[in-house]
């Protein structure tokens, strides 16, 4: 566990140190986020849209637009990205089974009804963010353009802790009151774990004011783990990770913005 964490620290670090003379924003967001995971039908409408949780995170950023004599004029990457580290909160508090089978009349089809799962997640990440129009333009104070729409891809390492209860009774004392495929040696992995993931999507900022942007974003985590929700893949015939889509609103504010930055 240690040493993932190390990575992400050190390269914090790494930036933090190079990034004393660049700009910096800090944000806060919310939003709602859908988890796929072995609850449900893969590609079921209401597993996709019924499992969803709320998110939380704040996020620090470093761009590179007020640093032109430092680059080579030539050289406009540096205007359009910028660099975010993020710690984000997941909850989900009730995991449902959805689908065909789950709505059958049958003891099967109420087990799976009576199942529910429960899942809180902490993300540590760093992602890169391009955006579509410069930086240097969409920060000036006299400037007309008020939406900048960008890309975001980064990776994430995430502490989950998943738990699991039946409606028709304590699972831990009677585990038939589960669906038989559960009550298999090894089926379940329920408590805390650990796992690397992927990020990537797309959002927009727009100037609010000189110092405050408004920032909506939709992302798509993937997963390096299918245990996430407590139920493992391998002795099952569905043996895909989980996967999550977030979407969040957030406000982020320009600390070290000058007026003096555009003289």
């Amino acid at each position: 566990m240690r040493t993932p964490i190390t990575i992400i620290f050190v390269i914090v670090f790494i930036l933090e140190i190079k990034a004393q003379h660049y700009t910096h924003d800090i944000g806060g967001f919310v939003g709602s986020t859908s988890l796929q995971t072995d609850y449900g039908e893969r590609s079921h409408f209401g597993s996709e849209y019924n499992n969803k949780g709320m998110s939380f995170s704040v996020a620090h950023y470093l761009s590179f637009y007020n640093n032109t004599l430092r680059w080579d004029p030539n050289d406009v990457m540096h205007n359009h990205i910028m660099i975010k580290t993020e710690l984000q909160y997941i909850q989900n508090e009730e995991l449902e089974h959805h689908g065909t089978y789950a709505s059958r009349q049958s003891y099967a089809g109420e087990q799976l009804r009576a199942m529910k799962g429960s899942l809180r997640m902490l993300n540590l990440g760093v992602h890169l963010e391009y955006f579509l129009r410069p930086l240097e333009e969409f920060v000036y104070p006299y400037s007309d353009i008020s939406f900048n729409p960008f890309f975001t891809f980064g990776v994430q390492y995430s502490f989950y802790n998943n738990g699991l209860k039946s409606d028709l009774g304590d699972w831990k004392e009677d585990i038939s009151v589960l669906p038989k495929k559960y009550t298999l040696e090894n089926s379940l992995a329920i408590g805390k774990g650990q796992t690397f993931a992927f990020s990537m999507g797309l959002g927009t900022r727009y100037k609010l004011s000189e110092k405050v942007d408004l920032v909506a974003q939709f992302n798509y985590i993937y997963f390096l783990s299918d245990e996430v929700d407590g139920l493992k893949a391998e002795v099952f015939e569905n043996r895909n990770n989980e996967w999550a889509l977030n979407m969040q609103l957030g406000i982020t504010y320009h600390l070290n913005f000058s007026t003096r930055l555009f003289d």
